[in-house]
């Protein structure tokens, strides 16, 4: 009986966990396509290719554990968003259940890059939002989703294509509106263009935008703070040892990457990429005071990081 990993997954702190089939996330793949950063993606739609397993040998394990809104970071610090502050902890259940799964004697392809939000709307977890995610009736979109490949046949609950087309949110337009970028349209998200991914790829982010980076480090919660589908969710407010860490001097000094690891998964605190956009926060938040630690960075060899120093310093010396 598969319902042991179910169990497993319940174990790990997961709120649940649910089965659905192999059948590929075709409604997923066709969505994809239409987005701009739809070809850069590398996610596999087909479980079977992702396998090598027959269709009818197939069971996706989908599981979903909620990542609670950050209350507002104090002043002078940088901010991390919901989801990267608790990557640490989501990346280490994940291996857990695959470990769990396999000591249950079930083969497995770990590492899986399937469509997660695909898998988890067929299971039922949530509709898709116009910003992108998936909402929830009891967490809104503040959650994350570990998807499982396992070589076992579907248990007759579980769920197939035909639950893979989702109503949607409602479309109130609340996420268009407050989208720094206007990556957000009626038509779905530009995520070329999310401050998301100008964080890990800040060569793609024109000058202009720099100013909309505001003083995030991590992740930018903008839209979901605004979808009045997580209006009531109780905020957390951030661990005294990182606001430490957060600290805007600390980031352009010396970053305090093994505390933080504690948190953040480590390929999402790389040292250039945190004083990069502590630069970009200094001078967003007309921090003159730290000029010369901005100033420092200019020539530096990483030229994104030198780039931006020579925004950042141009915007606070004409304070």
């Amino acid at each position: 009986m598969q319902l042991n990993i179910r169990e497993a997954a319940l174990e790990l702190g997961y709120i649940d966990a649910r089965p659905v089939t192999g059948h590929p996330f075709d409604v997923w793949r066709n969505r994809l396509k239409s987005i701009p950063l739809g070809k850069y993606m590398s996610f596999e739609h087909d479980p079977v290719k992702a396998s090598g397993w027959p269709l009818s040998e197939i069971t996706l394990w989908v599981a979903i554990a909620p990542t609670p809104p950050m209350a507002d970071w104090p002043e002078g610090c940088g901010e991390i968003g919901a989801f990267y502050m608790r990557s640490q902890l989501l990346e280490t259940r994940r291996v857990a259940w695959e470990d769990a799964t396999v000591e249950l004697g079930y083969e497995i392809v770990r590492d899986v890059t399937l469509p997660e939000r695909a898998a988890a709307i067929r299971a039922g977890f949530g509709v898709h939002g116009l910003n992108g995610l998936m909402i929830t009736p009891d967490y809104g979109s503040f959650v994350n989703i570990t998807v499982l490949l396992v070589h076992a046949a579907p248990p007759p609950d579980a769920r197939g294509p035909g639950h893979d087309l989702s109503p949607g949110c409602g479309n109130c337009g609340d996420c268009i509106t407050a989208c720094p970028t206007g990556a957000i349209s009626n038509d779905g998200v530009n995520t070329l263009i999310c401050l998301r991914n100008y964080i890990s790829k800040p060569e793609s982010m024109p000058e202009k935008d720099y100013n909309k980076m505001g003083r995030r480090i991590q992740g930018c919660d903008t839209c979901q703070h605004a979808c009045p589908y997580n209006a009531a969710l109780e905020r957390e407010q951030p661990p005294a040892d990182m606001t430490d860490c957060l600290k805007l001097e600390k980031l352009l000094t010396e970053p305090d990457t093994v505390n933080m690891s504690k948190y953040i998964y480590n390929w999402y605190i790389k040292e250039n990429r945190l004083k990069a956009q502590a630069v970009l926060a200094a001078a967003n938040t007309g921090r003159k005071d730290l000029l010369p630690l901005v100033q420092a960075f200019i020539g530096s060899e990483d030229k994104m990081l030198d780039k931006m120093a020579r925004w950042a310093a141009g915007r606070l010396s004409d304070l």
